[in-house]
Parts: structure tokens; C-alpha cells; sequence
């Protein structure tokens, strides 16, 4: 791809210097001015923790017994100073992938414990930690990272013995205004994203059961909304958050976010549309052993948001003509260039890299699990749940945990792998 130059009036008035800032765009054949754009927030919308441990019995026995009293709050701790606040507990399902889920928007936090994918006595991925925008927005990164794993008052050592930070998911977000996507948003947008759904006329959408996708969806005098990507990749949604935050009643918490993020530019009579890249906490893992580094904790990964930012959006980019070897469109340049999360960009060059199985055990076991699947995709009543209860059944169980726990994964990574195994066998391999 190739970038437009950028001059700004001033730069133009002392000559043809380019200005890295400048919000008029030139190619070889148009000229752009993007001095309408008003970027009003750039911020971590979302943060999911994962922990890896043994969870404690004698808070498990707490859990149970408001379960037996049926009390619907509960204190994590007793010390009035540390983590006391009140949070709302309830007993999932299996289809929540974890046992307790405890919740106080008030804070700003929900927490998952107790993996239904794993013995519950036994240590495993046992604790998934999602933050609010604004518990993330009131705190730097130090203070999150305290609140969650602080070395005595962390969250993780509440419900685990010695935990240790497993993967970390983020969600980063771009406000703005003053900018209209193309109509033919779609025909320029380059994506490895192998399928176009169209969901035209309705006001809300889950695609969680898609593995590839670029879908719109809106009501009736909204713009168009997308969502582009699969959950457990590089996913990007781009959606008018004007009309969101009405539906989440947060029209108080934005409109005072955006006020100060733009230093008062931030204009309530025109709607505010929003950019958000998702990525899963194997794409961050991988990102990180690209580079060498560790990514499995928030504080790992919060120096790098902003190349991770600049990443999904070349992965993901909108171009002037659909040609990706051609020019940018300015606006995504824009983007890519000026946003920033805590820190400018470091300037790394991404790539990703999978943890590599070299012994022979290794390779027998994802030969057993890839031709187990290809066995029940035959199956059209076969589930991703019943796969799951054959392959724990399997004698080699325990070598399949140690596994994918050597490789930062967990039984989570092994059933989105299973279902996304049997949905493309049963699509276009042998099972079909």
C-alpha cells in the first residue's frame, strides 16, 4: 500500500514541505481535506484478563455457600480497606464456559471463575477478568495492573493459588466526527476476511457463530454499521456510537469523555461514529512472540497498543480504489497516523508467530485431535460439547493439557479450534 503526502495550509504557505500532521492529503490524483475530521476519543474500550491457577478451596466454599443461602451479594474479602465492595454473584451454565460469574458495574468489572473446561480442583484457565471503559479510563496502567494482580491485593490471588497472568483480549476504540464512510465501503476494503454477509434493516446482530466475516447492519436512517472479522482474530467494528450509547444508556459518561478528549470541540449536534479494533488474546500472544517479547498481561501490552492499533487497521484497510498495492484512502491514513492509546507508536514492525511443536509427541497429538474432528464432522449431530467430552475421555488427556498449556493455550483455544475444525470440514472438506 502507499501513503498520501500530507501538507497542512501553513506548510503550504513557506513552500512544499510536507507536514506529518497536516490534514490536506495528495496523490497522484486527487487532493483530500480531511480539516473537517474531529477525533473525539481514542481509548481501551475493553479489557480481558485471563488468569492461569489453582483456585483456592476455601473460597470456593464461600461461593457455595450463597449459592445454599441463595444470597445474591457478596464481599470478596473481609478487610474493609482492600477489595471490599459488594458484587452481584450468580451459578452459570456450561454454555458460560465458567462456573461463577460475579459482577459490579459500579466498579466497572465482571469476573468468570471456575473453567468448566477443566477439573475445578485442578490448576487451569480458571479466571477471565473483563474491564469496563470506565474503570479503564479512571486508573493508569500501573493502577489496573495492581488492582488485578497487585502482589496482596490483587483480584487473582483472591480466587487462585499463585496466578499467573494467561492472555489478555483488548478492545481499542476511535471516536469521530465529521466523517461519512463510502458507499462502496465494502468494494475498497482489503481483508483476508473470506465472506461478505449483508444484515441491512435491523438494529443489532451476533455473529459470534461465523468464523470468517464482513457484515452491515442498521436501522432504518442510521448509516451503515460493520463488523468485519471473526471474534477470535482481528476483529474491527465500525458503528455510529451515538446511537449505541442511548441504547446502553451512557449518554452522560461519552458525552463528558469526548468533551475533554477533544478539548471541547466535541459537537452534540452531530453523531459520533466509532472504529474499534478487537483483538483476541492469541493474536496478542502471537504479536508478542513475533517481537520476541511476553504479551500475557495488560502491562505487557500497553506500550505497544498503538502499533497494535496501526496493525489491525493494515490488516483491515480501506483503500482509495480496492487495489491493496494502491493508496490509502486518507481517512483510514488518518487513522492509522494521528490515533494514539497512552503512547505514540513505537515504530515496531509486527509479525506474528505460533508457538512451534517440534517433538514427535507434539505432532501425535494434533494429528489424534485433528482426525477425532474430522471423525464427528461426518456427524451432523455432533457438537463442539460432545467432541469435548471424547477428547477428555481420551487416556492421553493429561498430554494434551500439557500441551497446549506449554503454548500459553488453554481448553478454551482447544474448543474455538474444535468448532471451528468441524465448521470447515462440514463447509467445504471431506465431511461435506
Amino acid at each position: 500500500m502507499k501513503f498520501n503526502q500530507r501538507f497542512s495550509l501553513e506548510s503550504l504557505t513557506h513552500g512544499s514541505d510536507e507536514d506529518q500532521r497536516g490534514l490536506l492529503f495528495v496523490n497522484n490524483d486527487e487532493i483530500t481535506d480531511l480539516s473537517g475530521v474531529n477525533v473525539v476519543g481514542a481509548s481501551v474500550d475493553t479489557v480481558r484478563q485471563l488468569f492461569h491457577g489453582l483456585p483456592k478451596a476455601t473460597f470456593i466454599k464461600k461461593l457455595e455457600e450463597h449459592v445454599e443461602m441463595k444470597d445474591e451479594y457478596i464481599r470478596l474479602t473481609a478487610n474493609i480497606c482492600v477489595n471490599d465492595d459488594r458484587w452481584h454473584f450468580s451459578r452459570m451454565g456450561k454454555t458460560g464456559g465458567y462456573r461463577y460469574k460475579l459482577q459490579n458495574n459500579a466498579v466497572g468489572i465482571v469476573i468468570l471463575f471456575g473453567s468448566w473446561y477443566g477439573k475445578i480442583d485442578q490448576e487451569g484457565s480458571h479466571l477471565k477478568i473483563e474491564l469496563s471503559p470506565h474503570f479503564i479510563s479512571q486508573r493508569t496502567v500501573q493502577e489496573i495492573w495492581e488492582y488485578l494482580h497487585g502482589e496482596f491485593v490483587g483480584l487473582s490471588r483472591i480466587f487462585l493459588e499463585e496466578p499467573v497472568a494467561k492472555g489478555v483480549a483488548v478492545h481499542l476504540a476511535c471516536d469521530y466526527q465529521g466523517f461519512n464512510l463510502p458507499v462502496d465501503f465494502i468494494r475498497n476494503l482489503s481483508t483476508s476476511s473470506r465472506t461478505i454477509r449483508a444484515f441491512d434493516g435491523i438494529a443489532s446482530l451476533d455473529l459470534s457463530d461465523f468464523t470468517d466475516a464482513v457484515a452491515t447492519y442498521g436501522g432504518e436512517g442510521q448509516g451503515k454499521n460493520y463488523l468485519i472479522g471473526k471474534p477470535i482474530a482481528v476483529q474491527m467494528a465500525l458503528y455510529d456510537k451515538s446511537y449505541e450509547i442511548i441504547k446502553s444508556d451512557k449518554v452522560d459518561y461519552f458525552n463528558e469523555e469526548w468533551n475533554v478528549y477533544s478539548l471541547g470541540a466535541y459537537d452534540k449536534t452531530h453523531s459520533v461514529r466509532r472504529i474499534e479494533a478487537r483483538l483476541h488474546h492469541t493474536v496478542i500472544r502471537e504479536i508478542g512472540l513475533g517481537m520476541g517479547l511476553e504479551f500475557e498481561g495488560f502491562n505487557q501490552v500497553a506500550d505497544y497498543l498503538t502499533d497494535l492499533w496501526r496493525y489491525a487497521l493494515e490488516r483491515n484497510r480501506l483503500m482509495i480504489d480496492g487495489d491493496p498495492r494502491g493508496y490509502l484512502n486518507p481517512f483510514w491514513q488518518l487513522l492509522m497516523q494521528d490515533v494514539y492509546f497512552y503512547v505514540p507508536a513505537k515504530g515496531v514492525k509486527i509479525s506474528r508467530k505460533k508457538k512451534e511443536a517440534v517433538d514427535p509427541i507434539a505432532r501425535n497429538i494434533t494429528s489424534v485431535i485433528g482426525n477425532l474432528v474430522s471423525i464427528m464432522a461426518r456427524r451432523n449431530d455432533c457438537t463442539v460439547r460432545h467432541v469435548m467430552r471424547q477428547i477428555h475421555r481420551l487416556h492421553i488427556w493429561p498430554e494434551i493439557q500439557t500441551y497446549y498449556r506449554n503454548r500459553g493455550l488453554d481448553d478454551d483455544d482447544l474448543r474455538e479450534q474444535i468448532k471451528n475444525g468441524l465448521e470447515k470440514r462440514r463447509l467445504i472438506g471431506k465431511a461435506a
